[in-house]
């Protein structure tokens, strides 16, 4: 049963079918589908949320927007009932914004042909370092249906770049500014490793 506060879900899940139930502190997270119909979606905006300080009924759009999108995969990472951490991407398709804006600074490559693209990945502050970011990203490579994946990360985000580079990513563009007054986000990319 989803609990609400400040008539919002908040991301416990007691009660389901997949909670956790051991109560050792280091125990590993349970990685679980979901998408635009599903019970844990609210969860899912919830961390994103938490992480980004973007407001409810706008992120919550944005997740229904792109859980519809073709090639959707999304996972929550919970910890004893308790959703931690969230990622989700789809395909990467001419067409849509993200493809389209990246086709022109990157030109023909190789590496947006039949290409899935990681859009969030985040876990809360008190579960980062942890492996549960990683753990995600892993799963969600695995489960997505595309020979190559893109991401876009900030390019002042050293942190970021350096846990994708770590999992096997590598530079498409050293930074791009998307819309105007926006940062430079540098695009990396990678091949599934199964799909080689």
């Amino acid at each position: 049963m989803l609990g609400y506060e400040s008539g919002r879900p908040t991301p416990q899940f007691s009660g389901l079918p997949w909670h956790l139930e051991d109560p050792v502190t280091d125990a590993l997270p349970e990685l679980i589908a979901y998408d635009a119909d599903s019970d844990l979606l609210p969860a899912a905006v919830e961390v994103y949320i938490r992480t980004w300080n973007h407001p409810w009924v706008s992120s919550l759009e944005f997740f229904l927007r792109y859980a519809r999108k073709p090639g959707f995969v999304g996972r929550v990472a919970a910890v004893r009932g308790q959703v931690v951490g969230m990622g989700f991407g789809h395909r990467s398709l001419p067409g849509d914004w993200w493809h389209d804006r990246v086709a022109q600074e990157v030109g023909p490559s190789p590496a947006l042909h039949e290409a899935w693209v990681l859009v969030e990945l985040a876990v809360l502050p008190e579960w980062r370092g942890a492996g549960v970011g990683a753990l995600l990203l892993r799963e969600l490579t695995a489960a997505q249906p595309c020979p190559r994946m893109l991401l876009s990360t900030g390019s002042r985000n050293t942190g970021a770049q350096r846990f994708y580079t770590r999992e096997g990513w590598n530079y498409v563009h050293p930074g791009m500014v998307f819309s105007p007054g926006q940062e430079p986000y540098v695009i990396m990319g990678r091949e599934r490793p199964d799909k080689r």
